[in-house]
């Protein structure tokens, strides 16, 4: 009964919007993908604990995807809500299913509008993005500052669904975001 709790638990990326009209942010390039909010992440990590009786890292296996990545979103926000679960001790074991999803999706299209829209979420989570200018190429990038340095070198390229960070040198996709996050947040041994 618990793992079908764990299973249902609902990480559309809409719910993560409190009232908000995503008409007012025309802006934004996916209004289905908003930016986590804290509230969103405080109450899924919340359920997540409340659903695993205290084994969160035991009971990756049995998370989607998406809400994989929410909880990484969850768990690197320094507010200290993990709710009795270490969060160095959930880093390494998100870090390693993470990636074992990943190789595992290899045959998924890796630039596809919901892995567009996913990273979008992830990165904005972070950073406010905003539409790099007007011309086609420039719609098609997104900038902000970088989560990981501070710098306002960062771009989110939504055509090859990648991110980089001119200044401190990192990139990657939604996967490599998440495992930086992790890495940045709680280092550990590779």
């Amino acid at each position: 009964m618990e793992d079908h709790l764990i299973l249902t638990i609902n990480v559309h990326p809409t719910d993560s919007l409190e009232n908000a009209n995503p008409a007012a942010t025309p802006q934004y390039p996916y209004n289905h993908y908003p930016p986590y909010s804290r509230q969103y992440l405080r109450n899924l990590l919340e359920r997540l604990c409340d659903v695993s009786g205290g084994d969160l890292a035991g009971r990756l296996p049995s998370l989607t995807e998406p809400a994989l990545y929410a909880l990484a979103a969850a768990v690197t926000l320094n507010d200290g809500f993990i709710l009795g679960i270490r969060r160095d001790a959930l880093a390494a074991p998100l870090r390693d299913e993470l990636r074992w999803r990943a190789c595992r999706a290899m045959g998924t299209d890796p630039t596809g509008p919901t892995r567009r829209g996913r990273l979008v979420q992830m990165v904005g989570t972070f950073t406010t993005l905003t539409v790099a200018g007007v011309s086609e190429s420039q719609r098609q990038k997104l900038v902000g500052t970088c989560p990981f340095c501070g710098s306002t070198e960062f771009q989110l390229i939504l055509s090859s669904v990648h991110w980089r960070c001119f200044t401190c040198g990192h990139d990657g996709g939604l996967l490599e975001f998440a495992e930086r996050l992790l890495e940045t947040r709680f280092p550990f041994a590779s």
